[in-house]
């Protein structure tokens, strides 16, 4: 009876750990095939557990075929051979997101000021008013796509159809259906840029064309390709906006069958330049517009959507109308009273304030340093700075063994370009962490200097 000396830690019923102690027994072989177990009474006595307690392990055993009952001689090891179990071993997983002490990346939000409360509610509220278990329509829920069409139309003057919108978890995904809609051999991508972005084309096995930037944005120039993915409000990592005169180019450039994927990159978040015209708005035949709210409201929001022109939308209704929309529809019924309440407004404006105010905060702490050139039109959510004569692999170094998460703007060239400036985000670091995370940046770059 030794081999049955358990000790019950109470995480789950007794009945499941019973179940899970003696199965392990049989799987590691230390119960052999054919050994006859003890009978219920006898387990029940020794562990000073309730006989039913016995009889609900023994039942789940017996409906796995690990062991078998007898009539009048009891129970049995399965005679089965279970070798092939013997290296199952039970761990769990651990994050493989890394946590730093001063978090200067561009990819995270600052959490503090998410509306908690008001989240809640509205989740609450949807719940116990809305019927969530109703499925939601295959491109996405008629609320929210009703409430985004209005949102663009009052905020950014775009003028859209609200059932051309396809909601989607996560860009990525979107981005995936369209090469395969439109059948897209060749896409041209910003470099620098987001890598993402260029392995989903070559995942889907197309060809991605890297497309040098200006001071005007993507240079198309010859460009021979079926599609163009850009940033044209805010371009990551650069923070350069289109000019208009490109605008107009890459419209006139996107003919027949070529289109324009427009990513509406942090549009929300541009501090020093006005609203400007989406492509969408000048050429609607051929633009694919994208957009996501994992910036202005959480990464873990995993809601995009991509609004199509009319001759791709009635393609896309041919191939995929029988896929079932990727987000939840509570989560999508939470995000349109989000809007139509004006608490995402109201949290954009809190989020932009808080941002402004980081920004200022680095500026000042930097605009000292005669070796530090800081580019003040940059737009993005984060700063660009030069550092003249920099070694990259000593501050590389010096940053991850002081715990700072930060990038060079070599980090986003596709092609291995050299490039020492450094991008400061400030989106995830909380404002009073800011003064100790640029001092001990200003100590390694320091260090750094040839």
């Amino acid at each position: 009876m030794k081999k049955f000396d358990f000790t019950f830690e109470k995480k789950a019923p007794i009945y499941i750990e019973l179940y899970n102690k003696i199965k392990e027994l049989i799987l590691n072989k230390t119960l052999k095939p054919n050994e006859k177990l003890p009978s219920k009474r006898t387990l029940s006595t020794y562990l000073d557990i309730s006989l039913n307690t016995v009889i609900e392990a023994y039942n789940l055993l017996i409906d796995e075929e690990l062991i078998i009952s007898i009539p009048k001689k009891g129970y049995y090891v399965s005679e089965y051979d279970l070798s092939i179990t013997k290296d199952i071993e039970s761990s769990s997983l651990n994050t493989s997101i890394k946590n730093y002490k001063y978090d200067f990346s561009t990819k995270n939000i600052d959490s503090k000021i998410f509306p908690y409360y008001t989240w809640n509610k509205l989740c609450k509220d949807i719940i116990y008013n809305e019927n969530i278990l109703i499925k939601s329509d295959n491109y996405g829920n008629v609320k929210l796509r009703n409430t985004i069409a209005n949102y663009l139309y009052e905020n950014k003057g775009i003028s859209i159809n609200p059932k051309n919108i396809i909601i989607g978890s996560g860009i990525e995904y979107l981005l995936s259906l369209i090469i395969n809609l439109l059948n897209l051999s060749t896409i041209g991508i910003e470099n620098p840029g987001y890598d993402k972005i260029y392995k989903i084309i070559e995942n889907n096995h197309k060809k991605a064309v890297l497309c040098d930037l200006d001071d005007e944005g993507m240079i198309i120039n010859n460009l021979n390709a079926n599609a163009i993915y850009i940033t044209p409000s805010n371009q990551f990592p650069t923070g350069i906006k289109t000019s208009m005169k490109r605008k107009i180019e890459i419209a006139k450039w996107a003919k027949g069958n070529k289109y324009i994927i427009e990513d509406d990159f942090d549009s929300e978040f541009k501090y020093l330049s006005n609203k400007s015209i989406s492509l969408l708005s000048l050429n609607k035949e051929n633009t694919i517009l994208l957009s996501t709210y994992s910036r202005t409201i959480s990464p873990s929001l995993r809601i995009s959507y991509m609004i199509l022109p009319d001759k791709v939308y009635e393609l896309y209704n041919k191939k995929y109308s029988f896929y079932s929309t990727t987000v939840s529809t509570l989560d999508q019924l939470i995000l349109a009273e989000f809007i139509n309440s004006g608490a995402y407004s109201r949290h954009l404006n809190k989020t932009k304030s808080l941002y402004k105010q980081k920004r200022e905060l680095i500026i000042s702490l930097l605009k000292n340093y005669e070796y530090i050139d800081i580019d003040y039109n940059n737009s993005y959510l984060s700063l660009i700075i030069s550092i003249k004569n920099l070694n990259k692999e000593i501050f590389k170094k010096e940053c991850i063994k002081n715990s700072i998460d930060i990038s060079l703007m070599e980090d986003y060239y596709l092609n291995n370009k050299d490039d020492n400036r450094i991008i400061i985000g400030y989106s995830g670091i909380d404002i009073d962490n800011i003064p100790k995370g640029i001092n001990l940046l200003i100590n390694i770059i320091e260090k750094s200097l040839n």
